[in-house]
């Protein structure tokens, strides 16, 4: 028999309360079997009696960061960011929850659109931003100091994360305490987006105020946040709010960081996506054999074999001219003709599925031989590359983009943006001439030149579905971005309505949180009539 709504949610609670009892006391991961927002623990007096030292306070903020390395954390980064994009295709061996997304059959019962894993990220912040005061009169060594720029830290966090789920769902819960009592009101209703991007600004900025510039440790300035990183958070969340002036601003703080400094071309696959902890990155999550594989890249762009994602046949050589962001030809130049990234990302001699073989973070080196065949090199430490989050690249062309779309662009704007862009486009493009502004007369060309470089720079990384989402926002239309996913579709006329309507493009609430939080409304794409049936 099924077990009744109250038995399901007692025993849910109460393993919930055991598995964060075991991780405070041994300071080691937390085994979560379910979202957190369904979870009332029974009683905290053991937490409360946790927080005595600032190691104890220290091993729950820790707590966070991996939070985000776990596998269901990770999966959604990659599925929410790019799945959808024209980048990707079906590999070898898909599952069905992905299979379903591309297929543009997106459900509420679909596991992806689950966001238990980022609710408990965000737990473990409220938590520690909770307790971690307590912990100044029992702990003498425990400074305010050194209290500020952790709670810098769980703010920074806790932006992150939800504008992952805010990009993805648009409207969320804004949850801001923790869980730990049983009369709290865990029925939380969605914020509107503005809010919740609003919050995540004021996060920030609160966190600036005391963030670390340096931790000392060259991993602990990569896989902690930085001023350097927040304010890369910050660049992204402003472009994404449409907010480019101040984006540009905080981009240029991050320019002005004298540590932070582009690999150079032939050392740049191996530096910055096989070794990790380049001098470009910024902030990138951190993996190693002791504590956490990245099974999801592994799975998804395979080792030494194929992975379950492709990269979409119709952007490859023999692709649509107007589409393929390397070769690409209708303007008088050929753009990105010989470009490093068009080897090193992608096996356009390899296809798998319906597109070719992924390279990016599993393949070491490349080698080219006379006749320009690629020889791929990997190792077996792939399955152990950093997820990067920023890189200094990516703060480069965030401001291009900023300068791009700002006031319509006055001229000088529109040289500065493509002056960036050769940065990145040069690094890579070792014999090219620079790009010229006479080729980009328009200001819609300088934009579509932004965005090629970007999905040339980024393919892979999580960027690219976010970065179309910015055109729909911008535009308030969905149809603006048919153009560049509409050849991986299947023609069906359904599959291209439903990418029509913008509400579509957002994730749907799982059924579970629809289930046990009486407060949530499902997103509006996914709303069922009483047959069952759902209107397009």
């Amino acid at each position: 028999m099924y077990k009744t709504f109250n038995q399901r949610f007692k025993m849910n609670r109460i393993k919930i309360y055991f598995y964060t009892l075991a991780f405070l006391l041994s300071t080691v991961m937390l085994s979560s079997c379910g979202d957190w927002l369904d979870v009332r623990p029974e009683s905290e007096t053991v937490l409360e009696d946790y927080w005595q030292t600032e190691s104890q306070a220290n091993s729950v903020l820790m707590a966070a960061y991996r939070g985000m390395i776990r596998d269901g954390f990770m999966e959604r980064v990659m599925v929410w960011g790019e799945l959808r994009s024209d980048n990707i295709v079906e590999g070898n061996g898909i599952n069905g929850d992905m299979q379903r997304i591309l297929d543009v059959n997106l459900t509420p019962t679909n596991n992806l659109a689950n966001w238990g894993d980022f609710y408990s990220v965000v737990n473990y912040c409220n938590t520690f931003l909770y307790y971690a005061p307590e912990v100044l009169n029992r702990d003498a060594n425990f400074s305010v100091t050194k209290l500020r720029t952790m709670e810098a830290e769980a703010y920074a966090v806790r932006a992150l994360t939800y504008f992952y789920l805010v990009r993805a769902f648009r409207d969320v819960p804004l949850v801001t305490e923790p869980s730990i009592s049983d009369d709290q009101n865990f029925d939380v209703a969605k914020s509107p987006e503005n809010e919740v991007i609003q919050f995540i600004i004021d996060d920030l900025l609160k966190a600036k105020q005391n963030i670390k510039r340096n931790y000392g440790r060259e991993a602990f300035n990569k896989g902690r946040i930085t001023l350097s990183g927040l304010n890369s958070i910050l660049a992204d969340v402003y472009l994404w709010a449409e907010q480019y002036t101040n984006c540009i601003a905080v981009c240029n703080e991050v320019l002005a960081d004298e540590t932070l400094q582009l690999e150079r071309a032939d050392n740049f696959l191996h530096e910055v996506f096989y070794k990790g902890n380049s001098t470009e990155s910024i902030f990138e999550l951190q993996f190693d054999r002791n504590t956490q594989y990245n099974n999801k890249v592994r799975d998804f762009y395979g080792i030494s074999q194929d992975g379950v994602w492709a990269y979409a046949l119709y952007l490859g050589p023999q692709g649509n001219e107007e589409l393929r962001p390397f070769n690409y030809k209708p303007s008088s130049i050929n753009e990105s003709e010989k470009d490093y990234r068009n080897s090193y990302f992608i096996n356009t001699k390899s296809n798998i599925g319906n597109g070719y073989r992924i390279l990016k973070y599993v393949l070491v080196d490349a080698v080219e031989d006379q006749q320009e065949n690629i020889t791929p090199v990997f190792r077996s430490t792939a399955t152990t590359p950093n997820w990067i989050v920023y890189r200094l690249s990516d703060v480069i062309l965030m401001k291009a983009e900023a300068l791009a779309q700002r006031n319509d662009s006055a001229q000088h704007d529109l040289q500065n943006a493509l002056n960036l862009v050769n940065i990145t486009y040069l690094r890579s493009n070792e014999t090219a001439d620079s790009l010229k502004i006479s080729n980009y007369p328009l200001l819609s060309d300088v934009q579509e030149l932004v965005l090629r470089e970007r999905q040339r720079e980024f393919m892979f990384e999580g960027k690219r579905w976010f970065d179309l989402m910015r055109i729909v926002k911008r535009k308030n239309d969905a149809t603006s971005i048919l153009k560049f996913i509409g050849s991986k579709l299947t023609g069906d006329n359904m599959q291209m309505k439903k990418m029509s309507i913008i509400d579509a493009l957002y994730m749907p609430i799982h059924e579970r949180q629809i289930e046990i939080n009486p407060n949530l409304v499902q997103n509006p794409f996914y709303v069922e009539n009483e047959d069952g049936s759902v209107s397009y």
